[in-house]
């Protein structure tokens, strides 16, 4: 594998002797850039991290050739340009000549600020709602007086306060970062960023405030500069692509692939009309300046040439699906599948139906579950897989004595599948599943007590339901046939 992905500066030389130059829309190298401090003073300590922050992103997505911090700052005053104020089109682009930068990044704090807050109580949230609802003027009165004397008494522990204060530090960060290509000095494009933290004292509180904002530049700076690459060649379900470690690219990363745009002219002017969408690939092999990618999904033909598009985040797959058995079972199912277009994959279930009891009687149920599903078989537009599901839930019903019940059940399954493509975005799932045992536990439901908690609320307790005769028993043992519809999103 390695020897191949070597190769591929070869394969990619050769191609472009035999057939033509690259397309200049073709994300060839990385985008030099440069990061200028925010413009008010009063924000210095806290605009020195933003910068760090942004910098680092920028320099994780390996995208961007960041120009050294002390370069730039060095620039600033040399040429003595004053920040003080609102950086100007001609400044900007001065600054960018000199430390030979494709576009700067002009971040702009709007507002942050750190303070003590006193914490919420329960109690405290109960006594608001019950202002609310009383109105007279003697609950007024009581509850004035009652109020007045507590806070007086709460004043004589002013260590305890204080302490509260500083150990219960709200962060809030308010900003927004602006791409300026320092050619011309116009603004490209701009992102706001914001987060906020209650809690821990103030060192604390900013660093979860800082973890946010990392996580939100990371994912705007890649949206800043998305890559755009070719295909190579074609090797049956897998492709090359002119796109590797040069640019940050990391195994997961997932393309869309379309064919190349078209030029036509019309009344005189020349229009470039988007090329048509062909698949979607996973990359699974990095190399130095390409890389390896496997067709997880097509709809038209991939051809070397075709063009390659990066998503901004994976594509996700979810499910809605439906089981029947006559006068025994009826299900809807919905599933968040996770890692998708991997061999081994998973999915995470919610359950809604009815089903037949030992008495007769359809008793509604719910749940979550687990799927974890192996593909042994893929061709162009059909996918076979083999699956363990692990259900858990919660049917409910009536006790002979008229007590809402509930009680856990489980019927774990072998489940055989068979997706058919219909269109991009679209499969339709068929399912044979076999449930194996049976998991059944008590009914049981929640009586109020006697007894209260602190806080003056009932206290209840989980009892055993009441049945004239025999407990109805649920078994969901058995051969069952479901239907899914599967949705791609990208």
């Amino acid at each position: 594998m390695t020897l191949k992905l070597y190769s591929f500066p070869l394969i990619l030389l050769t191609q472009i002797l035999i057939s033509q130059e690259l397309d200049s829309s073709l994300t060839l190298g990385k985008k030099s850039l440069m990061i200028l401090p925010t413009t008010e003073k009063v924000y210095y300590d806290i605009s020195n991290k933003m910068l760090s922050i942004i910098a680092d992103q920028a320099t994780e997505l390996g995208r961007f050739e960041v120009i050294d911090r002390n370069i730039v700052d060095e620039i600033l005053l040399e040429q003595k340009f004053q920040l003080s104020g609102m950086v100007s089109d001609k400044q900007i682009v001065e600054i960018g000549e000199l430390a030979a930068a494709e576009e700067a990044l002009i971040l702009t704090i709007i507002n942050f600020g750190q303070k003590g807050v006193l914490k919420e109580t329960k109690k405290k949230k109960e006594e608001k709602e019950e202002d609310k609802d009383d109105s007279t003027l003697f609950t007024w009165l009581v509850k004035t007086i009652v109020t007045e004397s507590i806070e007086s008494s709460k004043k004589i522990d002013t260590t305890k306060l204080r302490l509260e204060l500083e150990n219960n530090i709200h962060t809030e960060f308010r900003g927004s970062i602006k791409l300026v290509n320092v050619v011309s000095g116009i603004s490209e494009q701009s992102f706001n960023i914001s987060a906020s933290f209650t809690g821990g004292n103030r060192s604390a509180s900013l660093s979860k405030v800082l973890d946010l904002l990392s996580s939100q530049i990371g994912h705007k700076l890649k949206e800043l500069y998305m890559i755009t690459s070719e295909v190579i060649d074609v090797d049956g379900r897998y492709i090359s692509i002119f796109t590797g470690e040069d640019l940050g690219l990391k195994n997961g990363t997932m393309f869309e692939i379309a064919s190349k745009d078209k030029e036509r002219t019309y009344k005189g002017r020349t229009v470039n009309i988007p090329g048509k969408s062909r698949g979607l690939i996973q990359i699974s092999d990095v190399g130095p300046d390409a890389s390896r990618a496997k067709i997880v999904r097509k709809w038209r033909t991939i051809r070397p040439g075709n063009k390659v598009y990066e998503l901004k985040s994976p594509a996700t797959v979810t499910d809605i699906g439906f089981s029947y058995s006559a006068q025994l079972r009826y299900e809807m199912v919905g599933k968040l599948r996770l890692y998708p277009f991997n061999d081994l994959s998973g999915s995470l279930n919610g359950y809604l139906g009815s089903i037949k009891d030992s008495r007769e009687t359809m008793d509604g149920y719910l749940g979550l579950g687990l799927d974890i599903d192996y593909t042994f078989l893929e061709g162009f537009g059909t996918n076979s897989s083999i699956a363990i599901a692990l259900p858990a839930l919660f049917a409910f019903t009536t006790d002979d004595d008229g007590h809402g019940v509930v009680s856990f059940f489980s019927g774990p399954s072998i489940n055989l599948n068979f997706a058919i493509q219909i269109n991009q975005k679209r499969d339709i799932v068929f399912t044979v599943s076999n449930i194996f045992t049976d998991v059944h536990g008590p009914w049981q439901y929640q009586e109020k007590t006697n007894e209260t908690d602190d806080d003056g609320n009932a206290i209840t307790e989980t009892t055993s339901a009441i049945w004239d005769k025999d407990a109805p028993i649920i078994s969901a043992s058995g051969i069952y046939f479901s239907i899914a519809l599967r949705k791609i999103n990208f």
